[in-house]
């Protein structure tokens, strides 16, 4: 269903794997938001709880709209705020928010390679 949402929205979907992440691979994935979110930890315990699966989406200003579709981080707020989005639709709170969503364009890149060359290489 989020992907049919995803699709219906007029992205592509480029690159799609499931990992298992370990906590060294995410902390060094996550690490620009060590120091920036409160729920660092939290999050870094729910990413190695099970799979996540990693997407790569392509479209015009790709960045600013899937932004823009995934909505707040808070899914409360994004309930409230933008009742569409992914976030507000499968997010359950803070950490269990759906998604994770770069937030630069050139961080979309590195994000990418990160998943879909860097670890691939190690499995």
């Amino acid at each position: 269903m989020l992907i049919d949402m995803i699709l219906n929205e007029g992205f592509e979907i480029s690159a799609m794997e499931m990992f298992y992440l370990n906590r060294p691979t995410i902390e060094e994935f996550y690490d620009v938001y060590k120091d920036v979110l409160p729920e660092y930890m939290p999050q870094i315990e729910h990413f190695i709880s099970g799979p996540s699966i990693v997407l790569e989406v392509r479209q015009q200003n790709v960045v600013r709209t899937f932004r823009e579709m995934v909505g707040p981080c808070d899914p409360e707020i994004a309930k409230y705020l933008r009742p569409e989005t992914i976030r507000a639709k499968f997010g359950l709170d803070r950490v269990r928010n759906a998604v994770h969503c770069t937030d630069l364009p050139e961080d979309g890149t590195l994000e990418s390679e990160y998943f879909f060359k860097i670890l691939q290489a190690y499995q």
